[in-house]
């Protein structure tokens, strides 16, 4: 199995913070995102880890990990980040944002999957967004599932908080028929009009743009649901308010940072 971090980005909503560094070497609690990452990677037993790296790459040269660098950082997205490293995806690939931190239970939920698509989607979110915003609808978007677990959309506006069933991570799984379906998307990507290329070039797709495409196609993509666990770093007052939360302790309302550490 082997492990992608898309961290290419500069994290331009976190400047001053990203000035000279990747966002993924944002500092909370006294380690990096990257650094929280590659910790619990390795203490659920993978090792094979791929950095797709961007802006300041030479600083994500880091031990035990492969870096391949996306040129194309600065005018793509996740899904032009993720295909620079199509030669890699193999027979089981776990795929996660460079911004996000996430304890062992929920590595261990997407392991656990049997499914050839999965996504790790957070139901108890609306806690930890009411804590992020004054407004959360101000950045949620849809997820909704059928009754078989299924996420049936993903990723559009949405203008009442009860409409969505979950929250998307970023942290995605692909395996055996999965990835030709993550392929046959990308392949098709554009192709037909879809609602969000209004909002962005096909160059600049989102992940959940991808993943849509892989639904409208037929392939099943799965929901793996978990209760809080994780955290993402956005803007600065993402980083500012989680910064407190790490020196006041109270950031195990949504994440501890000690979950599965082994020392």
């Amino acid at each position: 199995m082997k492990a992608v971090i898309l961290a290419a980005g500069r994290g331009s909503r976190l400047h001053p913070y990203t000035e000279n560094t990747p966002k993924c070497l944002t500092e909370l609690g006294g380690l990096t995102l990257i650094e929280r990452q590659l910790r619990t990677l390795r203490a659920g037993g993978i090792d094979d880890i791929i950095l797709v790296t961007g802006y300041e790459a030479r600083q994500l040269s880091l031990a035990g990990t492969r870096q391949v660098y996306n040129p194309h950082w600065d005018t793509t997205n996740m899904v032009e980040s993720l295909f620079a490293v199509e030669s890699e995806f193999d027979d089981d690939l776990i795929v996660s944002y460079g911004d996000i931190v996430y304890e062992l239970r929920v590595l261990d939920a997407i392991l656990a999957s049997p499914h050839d698509t999965s996504v790790v989607v957070d139901r108890a979110w609306r806690a930890y967004w009411a804590h992020r915003f004054d407004d959360p609808l101000s950045d949620a978007e849809s997820l909704r599932t059928d009754g078989y677990g299924r996420i049936v959309d993903i990723g559009a506006p949405v203008d009442d908080l009860n409409a969505i069933d979950a929250r998307y991570l970023g942290f995605l799984r692909f395996r055996g028929d999965g990835i030709g379906a993550l392929r046959d998307a990308r392949a098709q990507l554009g192709s037909r009009r879809r609602a969000w290329m209004d909002r962005r070039p096909v160059e600049q797709a989102y992940m959940t743009d991808l993943l849509m495409e892989m639904i409208l196609m037929g392939a099943p993509v799965h929901a793996v649901p978990v209760d809080g666990g994780w955290l993402e770093v956005d803007t600065v007052a993402d980083y500012e308010k989680l910064a407190r939360d790490f020196e006041t302790g109270d950031i195990v309302r949504f994440f501890d940072p000690d979950a599965g550490v082994v020392t």
